[in-house]
């Protein structure tokens, strides 16, 4: 009996379906390492939650150091804010240069004037400054040296900053790194540096909201994944430890996933259960496939029953609406059509389901469900 290959980030480990987000991180990153050049604008890859953002940011970062290149790694949203955040964790990651590059990174993390205590900047003794305008030049510039010390330092190929969830960012973190990097681009642009993130399809708002020339950052929607992707993300693990899918199976799993990543490791953790755990030489059967959607059933019951607790009640009228008129994508007029309502009077309910990750745009002026099968939750729910 063999462990099921399909836990979280298997996706963006077998690279299936995400190759060309792939491909455009690689192109990048050699001009950072090989050109030793600063990669001018912050990319932002974005979806909805299951959609495995985390995992490819895991995934760039594991190229990023096989290239010798420092990575800084946060989640944005601690209290403490961004830059702090950012300033600890290049803390911890310089702790052990030599001397001299520990020491010009130590007295740019000390005019940033942080306190958090951390090896290799003991001594500092206040807190990040809470700038009455954090774009002042100062805060940024004062970043910016961080940034430029930490390129440079010990041997490595320059510096990756990696930033999970950055919608949580705080609007004054977000203007410090966004002023940085506008003035990096323009007077730094021999500093081997980048900065990669993920966030919710809400990205873009969170950040305009923060920033007036949001155009630094370059938005990327990670799509759903295509039929071929799926079978890939399936059977490449499995192969790996020698097991076959038949062709029935794949199809039948592919269908019940619907292109939803988070549903493909579902389905292939169930059907990989139902056929035993297999070892070396087993095959896994359209069979295996319908007992495990069957027995995945409870999984997206306690998903769905979460979403739905976690909504208000005017925005589970609002998604009601949207299921009566079917599992397809759903023009906005026509849910003010079922409510009732004018158009207009659905955007504050509208923006927090996108917020939360319930609901994206699927089109202009259109709407649809992030998770395959919720629509049908829903209107379960109205027949209880």
């Amino acid at each position: 009996m063999q462990p099921s290959p399909y836990t979280p980030g298997e996706i963006a480990r077998t690279i299936p379906g995400r190759v060309q987000q792939l491909a455009d991180f690689d192109e990048r990153l050699s001009y950072l390492v090989d050109l030793r050049r600063l990669v001018g604008r912050i990319r932002v890859d974005h979806a909805p939650r299951g959609f495995g953002k985390t995992s490819l940011l895991r995934q760039y970062q594991r190229r990023a150091q096989e290239r010798g290149v420092l990575t800084i790694w946060v989640t944005a949203g601690e209290s403490s804010g961004l830059i702090p955040q950012l300033a600890a964790e290049i803390s911890r990651a310089t702790a052990g240069w030599r001397e001299e590059a520990r020491k010009a990174v130590r007295s740019r993390l000390e005019s940033l004037t942080v306190r958090i205590g951390l090896p290799g900047i003991a001594g500092a003794d206040a807190t990040l400054r809470a700038a009455e305008d954090a774009s002042a030049p100062a805060d940024s510039l004062a970043f910016e040296a961080l940034v430029r010390a930490a390129a440079a330092g010990d041997g490595h190929s320059g510096l990756v900053i990696l930033i999970d969830e950055i919608q949580s960012a705080d609007p004054e973190g977000l203007r410090t790194l966004a002023y940085t990097w506008q003035h990096l681009q323009a007077e730094g642009a021999d500093v081997p540096a980048a900065v990669l993130t993920a966030g919710l399809p809400n990205v873009s708002d969170a950040v305009a909201a923060a920033v007036t020339f949001s155009e630094r950052f370059a938005y990327r929607p990670l799509p759903s994944l295509e039929p071929a992707a799926e079978e890939l993300a399936l059977a490449v693990p499995a192969q790996e430890l020698g097991v076959h899918w038949e062709r029935d199976a794949l199809q039948e799993a592919v269908t019940v996933a619907s292109g939803y990543p988070y549903m493909v490791q579902l389905i292939g953790d169930a059907a990989w259960a139902a056929a035993g755990r297999p070892d070396p030489g087993m095959t896994i059967t359209a069979a295996h496939v319908r007992i495990g959607r069957d027995a995945m059933e409870a999984d997206l019951e306690a998903l769905f029953r979460a979403r739905w607790a976690n909504a208000s009640s005017g925005e589970r009228d609002f998604m009601a609406a949207m299921a009566s008129n079917g599992d397809d994508a759903v023009r906005r007029t026509d849910v003010a059509r079922i409510l009732g309502v004018s158009s207009e009077s659905l955007s504050v309910p509208r923006a927090r389901l996108i917020d939360k990750g319930f609901l994206q745009a699927s089109g202009r002026g259109t709407l649809e469900f992030t998770i395959p099968g919720f629509a049908r939750f829903v209107r379960d729910l109205g027949q209880d």
